[in-house]
């Protein structure tokens, strides 16, 4: 099996991103000068946020433990897994991230135990969570984040969209040898800025 095009069309630099240019500039500021903020990403499924979070924690200069919120949403968790990996030495001398993704999923005895980890180890570590739904974050966790919000307004869509048409057009044409660009078009225009959907729909066109 080859790789799904939903992974073939995911973003691997802010730049490839569907976001505001005051957001990317700053996620730009951060990754070149590997000074994290924690941050709480959020907004409508397949807005990017977890491709953003990739970005970060698929670069060289970060130590990264990964958190499936929805799957791993017990305060054991926090106080195993992310505890002990935030107060040990990186063996690599790298700056530590912990990404919890899904964490509208997390149990409220769960959010409350991360809002002290998060102050106690913030000389050694940082946290990127993303979440589809933000009222189901604590407030007194969200106040220790930087909220970074991935829905776009209707106008920055419309600049975005033909951008993002010819990067996806680019990336088909170069592993199909036969592609109707008509088609990916009404694709792209009846599900943006879903990008899941848009990849699960060119998926059941190219299978």
């Amino acid at each position: 099996m080859g790789k799904l095009i939903s992974e073939l069309l995911r973003p691997h630099s802010f730049d490839d991103l569907v976001i505001s240019d005051e957001i990317r500039s700053r996620l730009l500021k951060m990754q070149d000068t590997g000074n994290v903020m924690n941050m709480l990403f959020h907004g409508r499924p397949g807005s990017g946020k977890t491709s953003a979070a990739k970005i970060f924690i698929e670069s060289e200069r970060f130590e990264v433990l990964i958190i499936n919120g929805s799957l791993e949403t017990s305060v054991e968790d926090v106080r195993t897994k992310i505890c002990n990996f935030t107060t040990s030495v990186s063996l690599f001398g790298k700056a530590k991230i912990v990404f919890i993704d899904e964490a509208d999923y997390l149990s409220k005895n769960a959010q409350a135990g991360l809002r002290k980890v998060i102050e106690d180890t913030s000389d050694n570590a940082r946290f990127i969570f993303t979440a589809n739904e933000i009222k189901k974050i604590h407030p007194a966790l969200c106040s220790r984040l930087l909220l970074v919000n991935f829905d776009m307004t209707s106008s920055q869509i419309m600049r975005s969209l033909e951008s993002y048409k010819v990067r996806v057009k680019q990336k088909l044409i170069e592993r199909y040898s036969k592609v109707d660009l008509d088609r990916v078009n009404r694709i792209i225009d009846m599900n943006f800025p879903d990008y899941r959907s848009i990849a699960n729909h060119l998926e059941f066109e190219f299978i």
